[in-house]
């Protein structure tokens, strides 16, 4: 399920087309909250165009960038990364079956999250906190549907629609993301709106009980 290597060739242009940008633009928003030699997992980075936003931050940081599809991971491995510090560890897994050589500082989910039904999300939520550090940070960038009108409706329905037929997407609609979220343990720290609020970008914060 979920396998994007059919498209990871049109991916970033299909990207550009619909979105403008947007999508990049929700990834890189709040990165400058990074610090000097956090380690960061990257859960579902697609073609890697992220990581340049991140080496242009130039300051030493671990990331392990994990993604099932071969096609993504090896457009990722070839971005040039103008900064030195960046040690970044590729991984062709699934989050299901990674396992992590110790907690991070961060883990950012990057249209990730929005994959799975309700049931599968819960799980994934709750594997990823066993993966956080006390007071780390979980960045997500993904789709709203908390706030809707038609033209949000019908993009959604050919989105779900395209990604079926191309990837055999498990999802089969937006789900409030930021509720489910918050039902599992995060506290939401800070949060911005793309694309007329239909895409989101918030910094979570796993609550320590």
């Amino acid at each position: 399920m979920n396998n994007y290597d059919r498209i990871a060739w049109i991916y970033d242009v299909l990207a550009k087309l619909i979105f403008r940008g947007n999508l990049l633009k929700s990834q890189t928003h709040f990165l400058s909250d990074l610090k000097p030699n956090d380690r960061i997992l990257i859960i579902g980075g697609g073609t890697g165009k992220v990581l340049e936003a991140l080496s242009r931050l130039d300051i030493p940081l671990e990331i392990d960038f994990i993604e099932p599809s071969s096609s993504m991971i090896e457009k990722a491995r070839k971005r040039i990364l103008d900064s030195s510090n960046l040690i970044v560890n590729f991984q062709q897994v699934t989050l299901e079956s990674f396992t992590p050589r110790s907690k991070y500082d961060w883990v950012c989910c990057f249209y990730f999250l929005d994959l799975f039904k309700e049931h599968s999300l819960k799980e994934h939520l709750y594997r990823i906190k066993t993966m956080m550090n006390e007071g780390a940070n979980l960045l997500v960038a993904d789709f709203n549907n908390r706030e809707s009108n038609w033209w949000k409706r019908l993009l959604s329905a050919i989105m779900h629609w395209f990604f079926k037929m191309t990837t055999q997407l498990e999802s089969n609609k937006l789900k409030n993301i930021d509720s489910l979220l918050l039902d599992s343990g995060f506290r939401k720290e800070k949060e911005a709106h793309f694309f007329s609020r239909f895409i989101f970008s918030a910094i979570y914060q796993k609550e320590v009980f």
